[in-house]
């Protein structure tokens, strides 16, 4: 066995361990009853946290955003009209949020990160679903960084939205984007990447469990490194090269035709085919090409269609 296996095994076993007694712990203090454990400067335990909700409010103009909630759904929303906004409804034991807009950055906060619902028989459940934090942005907005963290729920932006920069960290959940000018740097634990019409500069994705879903973007190069999941991609575009790790998950993409691409694949276990022609476990064809495409996959497949 592997050295770094052993050290794996490990700490699973520890984690798993530690996770055991938290559990037990809390059971015991609660009397089998759920209960909130929030991870913030400390272990904390809580029986019942509050709601704080806010209705759509208009709030000074602002170039940059950073959102950190501990559940809740993050949506942008172009307003219909030359207002920014937000509405909120999240939880949190204190009770209290901070929404405010300083040095041209909009930032929300609640007030305990990590915070989550234990409950026995190991069933695991945040107390209240509906929680949502929306952004509203006239139409037309340049915005600088965008920065949301998340540890369960999704991230939506469907509408029209222009950034600089995009990072996404989210420890569970869907993040859907549409219609997104920006460099993304997107790291999900678990859920999955849904992407459309969008128009990424250099492009980051880290992804433990889950699948990326591309329709009809353009990817001005970077790199996707996935555990386990799916990368798919259909109408897409490469303007500068992409590198693909894959320890299990199978890439199939489909290229606007006409697109002159490289490629090297080194496949530990799986089939590689191009044009529906199959291609040896490790195969390299740059042909001069200034764009690669670089596949390094432990298992599963690779089906490329460049006409």
């Amino acid at each position: 066995m592997k050295a770094f296996t052993k050290v794996a095994l490990i700490v699973a076993g520890v984690t798993t361990a530690a996770g055991i007694a938290l559990f037990c712990i809390g059971s015991v203090l609660h009397h089998g009853k759920p209960f909130l454990m929030s991870i913030n400067n400390g272990l904390h335990f809580y029986e019942d946290y509050e709601i704080v909700e806010q209705e759509k409010t208009v709030i000074d103009s602002f170039k940059n955003v950073s959102i950190d909630v501990s559940a809740a759904k993050i949506k942008f929303v172009e307003n219909d009209t030359d207002e920014f906004a937000v509405a909120y409804r999240v939880e949190t034991p204190s009770g209290q949020v901070t929404c405010d807009v300083k040095d041209n950055t909009l930032t929300f906060r609640d007030t305990e990160k990590s915070s989550f619902m234990i409950s026995t028989g190991f069933n695991f459940s945040f107390k209240d679903k509906d929680l949502y934090v929306t952004v509203y942005y006239p139409q037309g907005t340049e915005f600088g960084k965008i920065d949301l963290d998340t540890s369960a729920g999704g991230i939506i932006m469907e509408d029209e939205l222009n950034a600089d920069k995009l990072i996404i960290d989210s420890s569970a959940g869907k993040a859907t984007l549409k219609n997104i000018s920006a460099a993304v740097n997107i790291n999900m634990s678990a859920g999955s990447l849904t992407c459309e019409d969008c128009n990424f500069g250099t492009c980051v994705l880290d992804m433990s469990a889950g699948d990326v879903t591309m329709t009809n973007c353009t990817v001005d190069g970077g790199s996707v490194d996935m555990s386990a999941g799916s990368f798919k991609a259909k109408g897409f575009i490469l303007t500068k090269s992409l590198n693909l790790d894959m320890s299990a998950g199978d890439v199939e993409i489909e290229f606007v035709d006409g697109q002159k691409i490289g490629y090297d694949f080194d496949l530990s276990a799986g089939s590689a085919k191009i044009n529906g022609e199959k291609r040896g476990s490790e195969y390299q064809d740059k042909n001069g090409c200034d764009v690669v495409l670089t596949v390094d996959a432990s298992a599963g497949s690779i089906d490329i269609i460049n006409h």
